[in-house]
């Protein structure tokens, strides 16, 4: 097994093809100090783009308003520690949302009916569709049978959105979808779209935890590891199988 610091040393000698802001360790934006890597898009930003950004921004009356109620939210946020939850209710007042949509995953129902009731306290409308509606089989959906390993019951995030759409929210919150399926649920829903809750099986709806453990000798390390990638794993799974 490559160790964690063999790894960390491989990962490092992968250069990308074309270095992004996800290759830069100064963030100058942030604080704007100056300090921008040769490939900075902010050090390349030419002053009439930026002249068409600030129009773009202060002109759209919609764009506008959406910076403004997220800016004053966020303030709000870090100066009264408010909770996500807190900053959505917040942002759907200032956007002036009334009706909130609710697509949840039935592992997180209980937390869903915890998130209505909190909503119904504010005076919103709340609807809500759990990801199995419909009752739809995994077999009914031509989906593979391993897939039925865990779980009889296909998730169902095409009705999620269409119920949805249809009852006009002003607002659709995502709680716990896999991934994918939220995806899809952004790709396609008519209302905008926040996220409460992402599903993070194996770290309890903690995804960042696994990235910075992936960075240890624990068991997430793999994720640097070529020879654990998933298309590894299905050619050494068909390989076992073929001599069964």
């Amino acid at each position: 097994m490559t160790s964690c610091c063999g790894t960390q040393q491989k990962a490092q000698e992968i250069r990308p093809e074309r270095p992004s802001c996800v290759d830069c360790k100064t963030l100058g934006c942030a604080h704007n100090n100056g300090r921008y890597p040769s490939f900075c898009e902010t050090r390349g930003m030419t002053d009439e783009e930026a002249a068409l950004l600030r129009h773009d921004y202060e002109e759209d009356a919609e764009t506008y308003e959406f910076m403004k109620a997220t800016a004053e939210t966020t303030a709000r946020g870090f100066a009264e520690q408010l909770c996500r939850a807190e900053e959505t209710m917040d942002y759907a007042r200032r956007m002036g949302y009334k009706k909130i949509g609710v697509a949840f995953c039935a592992g997180v129902a209980d937390e869903a009916r915890i998130f209505a009731k909190i909503l119904r306290i504010h005076n919103y409308k709340v609807v809500g569709y759990t990801c199995k509606v419909g009752a739809l089989s995994n077999a009914q959906m031509g989906l593979k049978e391993s897939c039925c390993n865990f779980g009889l019951v296909a998730c169902n995030p095409l009705t999620q959105v269409r119920r949805l759409n249809a009852e006009k929210t002003d607002l659709n919150v995502l709680m716990g979808l896999c991934v994918g399926h939220d995806s899809y649920f952004y790709k396609l829903s008519d209302a905008p779209v926040t996220t409460l809750m992402t599903k993070d099986k194996a770290m309890v709806n903690n995804p960042g935890a696994a990235l910075w453990a992936s960075t240890t000798s624990s068991l997430w390390n793999r994720m640097m590891r070529p020879d654990e990638s998933f298309a590894a794993r299905d050619d050494a799974q068909e390989k076992m199988s073929g001599q069964e």
